[in-house]
């Protein structure tokens, strides 16, 4: 009777010792852990590193670009300076280009018009210019003309590729350059124009905005370009 009593105590007190070592965090039997380390990396636009084809503005040329002038945004056919005489075109042709090692992209061109003062009858006297194939206008009231369908003087367009109403990824392929080719080709000076209504140091200033297409798509390309307008305004 008394060994039973003993084995009986014997029991508890192993019992006991169970639940002590659980409360302090010992009673770990079966376990297994895990972890992976996943490295990421950022987009690229690059710079081209020749310039687009003068005769096929929307594909690389052979000339390499100049250092001094390096960037995206390239106008072959400018002239520095160009004399303004009323009824007659101007050289102007901005094109933008990615380098060939560029994530695919939206472009966006903002035009700004600092060419003739304010005041009644202006839009008539502003030069204009008309689009070229691929280039649309972002919205309406994105751009402003001078009351003639199709003849632009300031506003964001952007790059379409085959005329449609939404941006067109550029894409550089075959390890070359990509370009957007030509939003315009030319300024028109209107005939209305004399030296009298030009503003001292006149002057259109071209800028594009490029942007990544894996950042939310299409609508946020045109939402955040339109953000990007108002700066250049």
């Amino acid at each position: 009777m008394e060994n039973k009593k003993k084995k009986r105590y014997g029991i508890i007190a192993a019992l006991l010792l169970l639940v002590l070592a659980a409360g302090v965090g010992t009673y770990a039997w079966l376990s297994a852990t895990d972890s992976k380390t996943n490295e990421f990396t950022v987009g690229s636009i690059g710079k081209p590193d020749v310039k687009p084809d003068p005769d096929q503005p929307n594909k690389p040329g052979t000339d390499p670009t100049d250092p001094s002038v390096d960037g995206y945004l390239f106008e072959t056919k400018w002239t520095n300076n160009s004399k303004m005489i009323p009824d007659t075109d101007i050289n102007k042709n901005p094109n933008v280009g990615i380098g060939k090692d560029s994530d695919k992209s939206y472009v966006f061109i903002y035009v700004k018009n600092a060419i003739v003062k304010d005041g009644e009858g202006a839009l008539a006297k502003t030069p204009y210019f008309n689009l070229n194939n691929g280039w649309k206008p972002v919205a309406d009231d994105q751009v402003k003309t001078n009351g003639t369908d199709g003849q632009y003087v300031s506003g964001l367009f952007m790059y379409t590729a085959d005329g449609t109403s939404t941006p067109a990824e550029l894409t550089p392929a075959d390890g070359k350059a990509a370009y957007t080719g030509e939003l315009f080709s030319t300024v028109h000076i209107p005939a209305a124009m004399n030296n009298t209504d030009v503003v001292t140091n006149p002057a259109m200033t071209v800028s594009c905005y490029i942007f990544g297409a894996d950042q939310g798509g299409a609508q946020n390309a045109i939402a955040q370009a339109k953000e990007w307008a108002k700066t250049q305004a």
